[in-house]
């Protein structure tokens, strides 16, 4: 009986919501980049699926019903981008410089690297959307033809890195703005580094917020033109 209900795809998704749930509550507790739940609720998942002996074809019945979620998460996206409606016209012009800048960097620097380090075509084309977040980019690598298993760990470990070294890079580079810290961490590293922006300050946070829209926006518009010529 025990064996048929770790099979169930409702266990699966249970499993991964409250292991999330629990992550997530000592990540605010306590802040500490390790207790991120893109990192620690990855560990722990795994680890308790290995030890259960379920295998991954199983896990992903249920994985599949929180990734049907990640349509309406989108759609979401725009509640903070209308919130900051008023920030955005003010500075329309930078922003728009900053997170075209950035997102065409973000896509061309991770074609160069990975290149240089001898990247497959199917590596290539699954990591170009790096920087947008995963709802975002789960579906411009499903367009390019990409592994969706390399683009979800890409954009964990350019989330998690974010968050972590975004704030500083910041301090070190004596940038002042809010506008620009929130619009440069948001662009570079969506939800993750957006969650480190919301502890800076409430434009910051709200700004990177705004950025993860604007990026993954621009970003599905550019990808397809530009990647032919990068791979």
């Amino acid at each position: 009986m025990l064996n048929s209900l770790l099979r169930e795809p409702l266990f699966q998704v249970t499993l991964t919501l409250v292991v999330y749930l629990i992550t997530n509550r000592l990540y605010r507790k306590f802040h500490f980049f390790l207790f991120n739940p893109l990192i620690l609720a990855t560990v722990i998942v795994i680890y308790i699926i290995k030890y259960a002996n379920i295998d991954y074809d199983i896990y992903i019945k249920g994985g599949d019903m929180i990734t049907f979620l990640l349509g309406p998460a989108t759609v979401a996206l725009g509640v903070p981008l209308y919130k900051q409606l008023p920030n955005i016209k003010s500075n329309l012009k930078s922003i728009s410089i900053g997170v075209i800048t950035g997102s065409i960097s973000a896509i061309v620097s991770t074609m160069f690297i990975a290149k240089a380090l001898g990247a497959s075509k199917e590596t290539l084309l699954s990591i170009a959307a790096k920087s947008t977040t995963m709802p975002i980019a789960l579906g411009i690598t499903d367009i390019l033809g990409g592994n969706d298993k390399i683009i979800v760990m890409a954009v964990a470990v350019t989330g998690i890195f974010g968050g972590v070294v975004g704030a500083e890079i910041m301090k070190i580079a004596g940038i002042k703005s809010k506008v620009a810290i929130g619009i440069g961490i948001g662009t570079a590293s969506h939800a993750g580094g957006t969650s480190r922006a919301i502890q800076i300050g409430e434009t910051e946070g709200s700004m990177s917020g705004a950025a993860i829209v604007l990026t993954g926006l621009v970003t599905a518009l550019v990808v397809p033109y530009i990647i032919p010529w990068l791979i």
